[in-house]
């Protein structure tokens, strides 16, 4: 199953459109907040509400099932502490309470996919200011996922370049 996994567009309505055209064989597209567009723009995404998002039609998180996969679905602003955004253990122990085996959150515009406790934590980056100095580009991921597990690629968000 392959899903596209952004977060953090902040009103780039263009990267929505790009990712729909670039990957029409998507199973599934997910946003980790902070859209900042009306619900209804991105009814098609798989999404939760970021601090940012004002529209109550995004729920907060969710939770979500891919090839066997439950995944908690969250913007992250409720768990990273802002002294230590590296400390992922809130996620893993929000995933822990909803049975799930993955996180896939945003929040601080950087890009992650490590194993937390036993739990596979996956943020795409930003398309909007990314923040993450050792790779300071827009990005989002493209996930393989299968009964056995998620592998994720990041990939630098580039409109220009034709695919």
């Amino acid at each position: 199953m392959k899903v596209i996994l952004v977060s953090d567009t902040h009103r780039n309505t263009e990267v929505l459109d790009y990712l729909r055209r670039t990957y029409p064989d998507a199973d599934a597209f997910v946003h980790c907040g902070d859209l900042e567009i009306p619900f209804e723009r991105a009814a098609d995404f798989i999404a939760v509400r970021g601090n940012m998002d004002f529209d109550p039609q995004y729920p907060w998180e969710r939770v979500e099932e891919f090839e066997g996969n439950r995944v908690l679905i969250t913007h992250g602003h409720g768990y990273l502490k802002p002294w230590d955004r590296d400390d992922l253990t809130p996620l893993a122990t929000a995933a822990k309470q909803n049975q799930c085996s993955a996180v896939f959150f945003g929040h601080n515009h950087i890009s992650v996919d490590e194993t937390v406790n036993g739990i596979h934590i996956l943020n795409p980056g930003a398309i909007s200011r990314p923040k993450d100095y050792r790779f300071p580009y827009p990005t989002y991921m493209v996930l393989n996922i299968t009964k056995d597990g998620i592998q994720a690629e990041r990939v630098v968000y580039q409109p220009q370049e034709i695919r």
